[in-house]
């Protein structure tokens, strides 16, 4: 359920403003639709009155056998084209007769010169292409009339109303069109009528402004009352206790709220000064639990400050230390393995040498492990061909992708010249494509491919084998982080290998990345900038 938040004075003006703005809201808009209807059937009816004066003067005109005389060269004959070859002279004066179609065009002449209203003759078979129709309404309307031979249309546009009625074949017709171009046509065309209605939108909105006007008055009026009564007798009272509300949230817990007003306000007072009392003990006993608790975590955080930096000397020392006893170990299996005759000795002088290196690379990997993350690491970088770079650790790893019958398939854009330490660089490399043949399928190919993106050389190293599952490929790069063998069903590797690498790479200013379809490949990703010349 939504709960409308507000203070008690928004509320409540809103109550009033949504009970009385509705009921204007509606009122307003009767009103409105009431009188926009009245203007409308007002100029619907001066539009009828319009078309019946201008069909009885044409009916006259009919009548007076199809023409009427009008002197040549005079305002009345301007601007009318005359089908008439007939003339007649009076009194040395020249006349010509003007059809019905002629005098409508002239008094719908003079009826927009006075911008009153224009009206003007259309068909959609017109004699006379100046009456062919001009608008859609038009056309519309005549194709109505042609369908029923009887009715009127009319359209409210923005600025005007057009009206239009058929104009019916009478016998007087014939005197001045032949039966060939009226045949079969009882509806010979339409009178359309166009009155402005500007002035009476502008009536309108004015009396709907002095209608709105007059509405907000009367709402500001009623909610000014209301709200003057509301205010003396509760909301006064109620921002006291806002007042001290808010004195409390500031901290200051020794207000107290005075109130006398004999009712239920001034007992919420009383049992408010009670709460900011508790709330005030409470306070100082709660100050005095956090202190003991802050100077416990200080405590605890320092420790672990320092049970940290010993485990990361702990493991610095001790790889450091491991090496030598190591070196003297593998050393003396170096020894035996060209002193020892019997092939039993010799097997199992290979196994403790297998596992002396393994011993190595672990106590190699903590070490440099170590030294990264307490950034110890000297670093020696130069401008190196990372082409060329990669070759030579293909090289190096040979041996091993001959083992499980690899093909390398290294593919590049040429010399690519990166600013780097050539000696971590490599041990980057070697880690990638090891892990690469490590769980590559046998028989199949570990694609390499350098290439320019940008301003960057972008290497990558794709194996087809078992792939890295989602969960692990989130975290392949945190440290002691493995992935199980599927081949061999165990966990390989210290899990150090990858957070090395990540280390070297971010320190060059480049970013590895990963991704990996299950059982069928992984791809590791090494993007370093490119020197600029």
């Amino acid at each position: 359920m939504v709960v409308f938040k507000a203070n008690l004075q928004r509320k409540f003006l809103l109550t009033i403003i949504a009970i009385i703005v509705p009921v204007l809201g509606i009122i307003f808009t009767w009103v409105t639709l009431q009188t926009i209807k009245q203007a409308h059937e007002e100029a619907l009816d001066r539009a009828r009155i319009i078309s019946r004066q201008v069909v009885l003067t044409r009916k006259w005109v009919t009548d007076c056998g199809g023409s009427v005389l009008v002197q040549e060269k005079t305002p009345g004959s301007e601007g009318i084209t005359c089908f008439f070859d007939t003339q007649f002279q009076i009194n040395e004066k020249i006349y010509r007769p003007f059809s019905p179609a002629m005098v409508t065009q002239k008094l719908s002449m003079y009826s927009s010169q006075e911008s009153l209203y224009s009206f003007r003759l259309s068909s959609l078979t017109p004699i006379n292409p100046e009456n062919a129709p001009t608008s859609p309404f038009e056309i519309a309307a005549l194709k109505k009339f042609a369908l029923e031979g009887k009715g009127e249309a009319w359209y409210f546009g923005d600025h005007a109303l057009e009206y239009m009625i058929p104009l019916y074949l009478e016998k007087g017709c014939l005197r001045c069109h032949t039966s060939d171009d009226i045949a079969g046509q009882p509806v010979m065309g339409g009178l359309s009528i166009v009155i402005p209605v500007e002035k009476i939108q502008s009536s309108i909105r004015k009396n709907s402004l002095i209608l709105a006007v007059s509405g907000i008055s009367l709402t500001l009026l009623t909610v000014g009352i209301l709200f003057f009564l509301m205010r003396h007798m509760i909301i006064k009272p109620l921002e006291i206790l806002e007042a001290q509300s808010r004195e409390i949230s500031r901290g200051n817990l020794n207000v107290h709220a005075s109130i006398n007003t004999g009712d239920e306000l001034e007992r919420l007072a009383r049992c408010f000064n009670s709460m900011a009392s508790s709330l005030f003990e409470e306070r100082n006993n709660l100050q005095a639990e956090i202190s003991r608790a802050t100077e416990s975590l200080a405590t605890a955080h320092e420790e672990l400050k320092k049970a940290d930096q010993l485990k990361s000397d702990f493991l610095a020392n001790m790889s450091h230390e491991l090496r030598s006893p190591i070196t003297v170990i593998r050393g003396g299996i170096n020894y035996l393995s060209r002193t020892l005759e019997k092939e039993d000795n010799k097997r199992y002088a290979e196994i403790i040498e297998k596992n002396v290196n393994r011993l190595t690379h672990l106590v190699s990997d903590l070490f440099d492990f170590t030294k990264l993350e307490a950034g110890k690491i000297e670093w020696d970088f130069s401008l190196e061909n990372i082409t060329v770079l990669i070759e030579e650790v293909i090289e190096i790893i040979s041996p091993l992708s001959d083992q499980k019958n690899l093909a390398v398939d290294y593919t590049h854009q040429g010399d690519m010249f990166v600013e780097l330490d050539f000696e971590r660089m490599e041990q980057v490399l070697v880690n990638l494509m090891d892990n690469a043949i490590k769980y590559a399928y046998p028989n199949t190919t570990i694609e390499i491919n350098l290439k320019q993106d940008n301003d960057d050389a972008l290497l990558s190293i794709k194996d087809h084998g078992q792939g890295i599952p989602e969960e692990n490929l989130k975290t392949i790069f945190d440290k002691f982080s493995t992935v199980p063998s599927v081949s061999k069903g165990n966990v390989e590797g210290t899990g150090l290998g990858l957070a090395i690498s990540r280390a070297i790479v971010e320190a060059h200013g480049g970013r590895i990345f990963a991704e990996s379809e299950i059982g069928v490949s992984s791809t590791f990703f090494v993007r370093l900038p490119i020197a600029s010349e």
